[in-house]
């Protein structure tokens, strides 16, 4: 088996190529064609200038996001792989999209000769758009469970409109093409880097189907891509979200599913599928793991027996590495030649505890090394090694001299990369710190605007009632029917409005108290002191406040911050009752002891908390109200003082038409 590589650039430089190599000799020929030109008609006419050269060629090939040669990445380029064979009989087939990606791959498999005992090995192209490579694999697994597969799914150089694959005969932008090699005697050895890093708590898959997720952690998929990685996301998706993939665990591989369109009813579709309920955290290339992940399959692939290797990679990769995906891919030109493209999906054979099985996996780079032969590899001209290749072409080095070199030089370029990657990684930690910052001045900022509005309601009254009290005693003065009795009447009135102000002044105090030491003090007086400043605003909507207190035991806590919570909740309960325009609005507060914990249930019956909401009600950033109504972060902080400050917990739920939120205290 040999395998020579071109660079397509004119109908004149493939006639010369295929000449020179003498490749319009070879009886069984496969040629791979990896092209960003993602025209039809030009695939076609290049098909047609291939065969006129060689009339039996068999001929698999992909629209790309990238394409790979022994040159390293290339990018709008068309790169064909021509792989002549001595012992090795080739087929190939495409398949029309039918009915489900699922039968598409049994139709494919079935026009081969599938139950032939020489049948090991499918390298496989599908559109990258339309089809769900882990349906497709399910497809041909139940027809052929033995068969190898490898290959990808088609790219687009990321514009997610349409991709192509081909064979000599047909193309088409939904289906699938195979190439099926008959020799049981094939030498395969497949591998794969993955690498990408699991960032951020775990989250469930709360609604999908298939590939097709619409729900988790209570938001719409875009919606949690927005709410995790930016507002900005849901513009830039799909062709972003390929670069923050989910990633689940299967069969002791982490394997990444990364978003291939989205709808308009805010679900993501996935290059393969996330069964609900299943664990999911968001994936992040890690450049130093991708580059030293290289040389290990360098180290695995060099005890094989190795002809030709062809790479189908994420095009992640390329995106994250850019110019220094070929620290990744280069060392491997130096065992074999190789070839490939960036794909919106790859296909690996995976072998675990004596099972195999084909996985569809994405943000990887998979590897097929196949050989007609059992000779190993024993020496390399190390071409890689240095500046001038003519001064080396006549050198041979012994494979584990050469590695040694080889791991050397790509360790050197591994350190100044990280380099450069520290420093970009500082800037952006810097920029991350500042939004932080602006962001916390705006959560100070929204919170006060609440507490002022409450002591406006709260000062209002009672400042309205001395302005009446002193402007009633100097009418009665210059009507002269001032008597001892109003006056001191109306100068007590004052007093006891001066002490009500002078009272809430202290609530305020203590709400806003900087310290926030802990303080000892009764649970009542705790509710009430919160209550003494929103009382004014239940009052004025007319809202009825019920008080059941069962419990008045002491407690030890920052007085001020507790009271925060205990606003904020009713606070967003009053905003609930007034938006649904609940006739009879009430809110009402119990308190009670259960085990070791003091329990301050807070309720409203303004209809519950809708289903949607429920999961996400404690989110950051998550709101119902519009730019004037606050800004989401009351429940999010009031939930945090609970549980950070006091070891206790703060949670929500439903009791017929009532939102109830219980907190719990240690005693």
């Amino acid at each position: 088996m040999n395998t020579v590589t071109l660079e397509y650039k004119s109908i004149q430089n493939l006639e010369k190529f295929i000449k020179t190599n003498h490749l319009n000799n070879s009886e069984s020929i496969l040629i791979q064609i990896f092209t960003s030109n993602n025209n039809k008609q030009f695939i076609l006419t290049l098909i047609d200038n291939i065969l006129v050269e060689i009339p039996n060629a068999k001929i698999i090939g992909s629209s790309t996001c990238g394409e790979i040669s022994n040159k390293g990445s290339l990018t709008d380029s068309t790169v064909i792989s021509f792989s002549t064979f001595e012992k090795t009989k080739i087929e190939t087939k495409l398949c029309t999209y039918n009915e489900s990606s699922f039968t598409t791959g049994q139709d494919l498999i079935k026009e081969f000769d599938h139950t032939n005992k020489n049948l090991k090995l499918m390298i496989s192209f599908t559109d990258g758009l339309n089809t769900n490579g882990e349906e497709y694999l399910k497809g041909i697994s139940s027809i052929n469970d033995d068969i190898i597969i490898s290959g990808g799914m088609a790219g687009d150089n990321s514009k997610f409109e349409e991709t192509f694959v081909f064979t000599q005969d047909e193309i088409t932008s939904k289906g699938a093409v195979g190439a099926a090699f008959f020799n049981k005697d094939l030498n395969i050895h497949t591998d794969y880097s993955f690498n990408w890093e699991t960032v951020g708590k775990k989250h469930i898959i709360e609604k999908s189907e298939k590939n097709r997720v619409y729900k988790i952690n209570g938001m719409t998929t875009v919606e949690f891509y927005q709410y995790y990685l930016g507002e900005d996301m849901g513009r830039l998706l799909p062709a972003i979200g390929i670069e923050f993939p989910l990633v689940i665990k299967r069969d002791g591989l982490n394997i990444a599913r990364a978003v291939l369109s989205k709808h308009d009813d805010g679900s993501l579709s996935f290059a393969g599928n996330i069964e609900e309920g299943s664990e999911v955290q968001f994936g992040h290339g890690d450049v130093q793991m991708i580059i030293n992940k290289g040389l290990d399959s360098v180290k695995k692939l060099i005890d094989n027996p190795i002809e030709s290797i062809f790479i189908y990679s994420c095009m992640a990769r390329r995106s994250l590495l850019e110019k220094d995906i070929n620290l990744e891919i280069l060392p491997l030109k130096e065992l074999a030649p190789i070839s490939g493209f960036f794909t919106y999906g790859e296909f690996f054979h995976n072998c675990t505890n004596n099972s195999c099985n084909n996985q569809l996996l994405n943000q990887t780079m998979t590897m097929l090394a196949i050989s007609e032969h059992d000779k190993k590899i024993e020496k390399i001209t190390p071409n890689i090694f240095s500046d001038n290749p003519k001064e080396v072409d006549d050198i041979s080095l012994h494979r584990t001299q050469a590695l040694s070199i080889l791991i050397e030089k790509t360790t050197k370029e591994l350190e100044e990369l990280n380099k450069n990657l520290e420093d970009r990684i500082e800037q952006e930690v810097t920029k991350n710190l500042e939004k932080d910052a602006m962001l916390q001045v705006v959560q100070t900022q929204a919170q006060l605007g609440e507490m002022l509005e409450m002591i406006i309601h709260q000062w209002r009254q009672p400042l309205s009632a001395i302005t009446t009290s002193a402007t009633s005693t100097q009418v009665y003065q210059e009507t002269g029917l001032l008597t001892d009795d109003i006056l001191n009447e109306t100068l007590n009135n004052i007093l006891s409005y001066s002490n009500h102000l002078n009272t809430t002044i202290e609530d305020f105090r203590d709400l806003f108290q900087v310290n926030n030491a802990i303080r000892n003090i009764s649970l009542i007086e705790l509710i009430e002191k919160s209550l003494t400043i929103i009382t004014p605003v239940l009052k004025t909507e007319s809202i009825e406040l019920i008080k059941e207190f069962d419990s008045d035991a002491k407690v030890s806590v920052p007085v001020g911050l507790v009271m925060q919570v205990l606003l904020n909740i009713v606070k967003n309960g009053v905003d609930i009752l007034l938006e649904q325009k609940i006739e009879k609005p009430i809110i009402k507060l119990k308190t009670y002891i259960k085990k070791d914990r003091i329990v301050i249930k807070i309720m409203d019956n303004g209809g519950g908390v809708p289903k949607d909401i429920l999961p996400k009600i404690f989110n950051k950033r998550f709101t119902t109200k519009g730019e004037t109504h606050g800004t989401g972060i009351g429940l999010d902080m009031s939930k945090k003082i609970i549980e950070n400050k006091l070891a206790g917990r703060l949670t929500v739920n439903n009791v017929k038409e009532w939102a109830v939120f219980n907190i719990k205290i240690p005693i």
